[in-house]
C-alpha cells in the first residue's frame, strides 16, 4: 500500500497533538490516550516510526479530537487553531 504525502503528514500532525497534549498537561502521554480507548500501544508507536508504510486509523483522529478538544481541521489540513473553537 502507498501512503500519500498528504497521509504521512496526517499522520505527523497526529503525533504533535498527542505530543502537544502533553505539553499542555492534558494527558500524560500517548499511554493515556491508548488505554482510554483499548489500543495497542505499540501498534500506534509503529505508525508513529513507519508514517510511510502504516496506516492512521481514521477513527483515531475522531477520539483525539472529540475527547480534547482538537480541531480536526488542524489535524486534517493543517490549517487554524490547534484546539476547535467551537463545542457541543
Amino acid at each position: 500500500m502507498t501512503i500519500t504525502q498528504t497521509g504521512i503528514e496526517i499522520t505527523q500532525r497526529f503525533f504533535k497533538a498527542i505530543d502537544k497534549l502533553k505539553e499542555d498537561g492534558k494527558i500524560r502521554g500517548m499511554q493515556t490516550f491508548t488505554r482510554k480507548h483499548d489500543i495497542n500501544r505499540w501498534n500506534l508507536v509503529s505508525v508513529k516510526n513507519n508514517p510511510h508504510n502504516t496506516m492512521l486509523k481514521c477513527e483515531y483522529i475522531a477520539m483525539l479530537c472529540e475527547d480534547f478538544n482538537v480541531s480536526a481541521k488542524w489535524i486534517l489540513l493543517g490549517k487554524g487553531d490547534f484546539y476547535d473553537s467551537v463545542q457541543d
